[in-house]
């Protein structure tokens, strides 16, 4: 037998209560997207725009099904096509921020979903600047119904449409009535937000109905701070005369004239509607609902287990970076990079309460959300999905003080107990914290306690040899798996161990083996002698690269030479060329010298230079860094003492 699945359930629906944009005309853009949708041959989805400059039109195609559905009346009204097209593109459908039409069609008069033709865009994508975005329309059964009234008279409804689009036309009042009447009807789900003193109040248009009825007094809209999302639509569908029940002026609302005893009778309807919109499906908890919209228990059991906190230590350019590109980044991981810093602090990590000028210019504050609260958000909502967060040089800022009560989300779950179980997958934090505004952000709920899901890895990376930075304490580190990555050559491409550095025939393998172990040697001598060792990726395979053109430049005196040419002003037209390309080379040979020998110089043999450098011969860097340049082959590095030379020939030595 061929039978119905059982039904789905859907994610409740965000009302957007704190959403600033407006919508003013709304009466003129609900006309219009109903008008499009006949003209389209009412299908499931309409591209109703495409992008023009900063702004977006009607596409041509559908600008021509307008112009054949309305032709009749554009006639006999003497209506230019071109005007037609030209006054519907600008119609705050195609004006307005897509949040203030979300709110409109989605919240209010759940007419149809309002989504950017671009996939992946976020709401908020037009929110600053002028620019607008090719969106299209999803309808809703709603347009059905309206369908069903128009039908009825085609002609007269469609002149009303047009007539509030704002054409000069030609209607019926009574089917005028009829279609405000039907939108009225269709927005009694609405929920509104506005401030009383230090309290929100939440409303429908029920609410107002039954205050009117009950007080016979004027009841005050604007509330004592700014509107705000669907308030804002409501204060303009009462301008535009959107309900007939109701009257409106200077944000007050009154019954309408000649309309009171109509509005009690309205009202009864309109509660009884509500309560049976409220009615709970008894025994919908035991069946198996279908999974286009989930609960957060099913969202839990479906959510990846991999979540974890590694902290990959070790001496510069020993391969940190590497690792985690290479052993835990897999394909279709989502990956966030951030660098911590000495000025880095909690605000910039988790988000903070900024100005935000709305389109009208009133400045209110809110928080914006920051990169590990983002992260939480995507990570939460998308269950399947592995997201990573690389926190680089975690120890060059105050960590502790970064992450502050987040601190205690670090502490994963790892088992599922037998008793007493949250039902959180292993991996989730242990422990909730409460945070309205990450709440707000990542749930929608701001009593909604945060844990950190288990799909979501936080990867920090730490030089050894910074840990004079910021100290991570052990309550810090002991939530976190340590991971010393060793510096060696076990791993690395041959063609980049092996490298020649410049001409000097020492591999950079043979160097950094040589110098690491006179570091390791000498620890008796040095304070943290390990952490000052070379990595082996301190430096770049494009850092040891020859250049051929160089050639004996600087050790035969012709860079000198040509200098002194350039301050008298001789130089031929040749011979400038000539210099600028020995220049180039210049950059090329002084990367090894100013990234390698400035380090050991300055900072690995900064206390005892005498163990490697002739210090005696060679007291300042820029000595140092001038052998190196004027020199050739081997010679380059005659800075270094004799046996160190050695070494670099035979590291085994």
């Amino acid at each position: 037998m061929n039978r119905p699945d059982n039904l789905s359930t859907y994610d409740e629906l965000d009302l957007k209560l704190g959403i600033k944009s407006s919508l003013p005309h709304v009466k003129s853009t609900l006309a219009l997207s109903i008008l499009l949708w006949e003209c389209a041959d009412r299908p499931a989805e309409l591209i109703y725009s495409e992008q023009q400059a900063d702004g977006i039109v009607m596409p041509e195609e559908l600008s021509q099904w307008v112009i054949d559905h309305l032709s009749d009346i554009c006639e006999e009204e003497r209506i230019d096509f071109e005007a037609l097209i030209s006054g519907m593109n600008e119609n705050q459908l195609y004006k307005s921020q897509m949040e203030a039409l979300i709110v409109a069609f989605e919240l209010v008069w759940k007419l149809a979903k309002v989504n950017f033709v671009e996939k992946g865009k976020p709401a908020s994508a037009e929110r600053k600047g002028g620019a607008r975005y090719p969106k299209k329309l999803v309808y809703t059964s709603n347009a059905d119904i309206i369908h069903a009234v128009i039908e009825s008279n085609h002609d007269a409804y469609t002149r009303v449409l047009m007539s509030w689009i704002g054409f000069n036309i030609d209607t019926d009042p009574e089917y005028n009535t009829i279609l405000i009447q039907l939108f009225s009807t269709l927005s009694e789900n609405a929920v509104f937000k506005m401030t009383d003193g230090t309290r929100d109040i939440i409303f429908n248009q029920n609410s107002l109905y039954k205050k009117v009825l009950e007080t016979r007094q004027p009841v005050d809209v604007n509330g004592d701070s700014e509107a705000k999302g669907s308030l804002r639509i409501l204060k303009s569908l009462l301008s535009d005369g959107m309900n007939p029940y109701l009257g409106y002026s200077n944000n007050s609302v009154t019954a309408a004239e000649r309309r009171t005893g109509d509005l009690e009778e309205y009202q009864q309807r309109v509660d009884m509607f509500l309560r049976l919109s409220a009615t709970k499906v008894i025994g919908l908890e035991d069946m198996d609902a279908e999974a286009e919209g989930i609960s957060p228990e099913q969202l839990e059991n479906t959510r990846l287990t991999n979540g974890c906190n590694v902290l990959l230590y070790g001496v510069p350019g020993s391969g940190k970076s590497w690792t985690i590109e290479h052993e835990y980044c897999k394909a279709g991981s989502k990956v966030e990079r951030l660098v911590f810093h000495p000025d880095y602090t909690y605000s910039d990590f988790i988000g903070q309460i900024l100005p935000d000028v709305a389109e009208d210019g009133q400045v209110s504050y809110k928080f914006t959300a920051g990169p590990f609260t983002n992260i939480l958000r995507d990570a939460y909502a998308e269950p399947g999905t592995e997201y990573i967060l690389i926190i680089e040089e975690i120890n060059r800022g105050n960590a502790p003080a970064i992450f502050g009560e987040v601190f205690q989300l670090l502490d994963r779950k790892v088992e599922i107990r037998g008793i007493n179980d949250d039902g959180y997958p292993i991996g989730t934090s242990e422990y909730g914290i409460t945070n309205e505004n990450i709440a707000k952000v990542v749930y929608g709920d701001a009593s909604h306690k945060v844990r950190i899901p288990s799909n979501l890895s936080i990867i920090g990376t730490m030089n050894t040899s910074d840990q004079n930075v910021f100290t991570l304490d052990t309550a810090f580190q002991r939530r976190w798996d340590m991971r010393l990555i060793e510096n060696n050559f076990d791993n690395v491409d041959a063609a980049f161990a092996d490298a020649e550095i410049l001409d000097t025939t020492i591999t950079w393998r043979n160097f950094c083996t040589a110098i690491n172990n006179i570091v390791v040697g000498n620890s008796a001598r040095m304070t943290s002698s390990e952490d000052k060792r070379l990595g082996a990726y301190f430096v770049h395979l494009r850092d040891l690269k020859k250049e051929p053109s160089f050639g004996d430049s600087l050790a035969d005196g012709r860079y000198d030479d040509l200098r002194k040419k350039e301050t008298t002003g001789t130089l031929t037209n040749a011979e400038q060329a000539q210099l600028a390309e020995i220049r180039e080379a210049i950059k090329q040979y002084r990367k090894f010298p100013e990234k390698v020998i400035k380090y050991l110089w300055d900072d690995a043999f900064k206390f005892n230079r005498e163990i490697v450098f002739e210090s005696t011969e060679y007291q300042s860097l820029e000595q140092v860094i001038r052998v190196f340049m004027y020199a050739k082959g081997i010679n380059r590095f005659k800075m270094f003492k004799e046996n160190i030379i050695s070494a670099f020939k035979n590291p085994e030595q």
